[in-house]
């Protein structure tokens, strides 16, 4: 799976974010053809978003837009067409002021909340919270202790 970067990312957490996506990919499989889009946003557009989808007023560290269902439809792509599972917004200052609170890098601030927002691109919900956190972990786990980059 492919990662379309849309607005600044440095060059190092490009490299951690391919290196979780590979990761993440080891747990579904996902077709190398298929990818989704990574935007940076300011807390203003990432506030917008999360009221007009979500009803929620304020900023968010993430947010994520599935085209799929779960990871039964994607399964049923043709895995040789390009597929665009949805897009996902990540809010930099949130990030920040997020690894700040919990004493973590940004790096790996960015890590947890792209698996986390992954998970739902694949169909993961908060309505089975247990579900979601316990998948969460174990990819986390081996991106952050158990694969290596290459």
């Amino acid at each position: 799976m492919k990662v379309t970067f849309n607005g600044y990312f440095y060059k190092d957490e490009k490299e951690n974010i391919e290196h979780a996506v590979k990761v993440f990919n080891y747990s579904f499989n996902i077709p190398g053809k298929f990818s989704f889009n990574l935007y940076s946003i300011s807390q203003k557009e990432i506030s917008n978003l999360n009221f007009q989808h979500f009803n929620k007023p304020g900023p968010t560290d993430v947010l994520s837009f599935p085209l799929f269902s779960g990871i039964k439809e994607i399964k049923k792509l043709n895995p040789h067409n390009e597929e665009t599972l949805g897009d996902m917004f990540f809010c930099r200052p949130i990030l920040k002021k997020n690894a700040a609170e919990f004493h973590k890098g940004l790096i790996e601030e960015l890590q947890l909340v792209l698996i986390h927002g992954l998970l739902h691109l694949v169909g993961y919900s908060h309505l089975n919270e247990t579900k979601l956190r316990k998948k969460e972990n174990e990819i986390l786990d081996k991106v952050w202790n158990g694969l290596n980059k290459d």
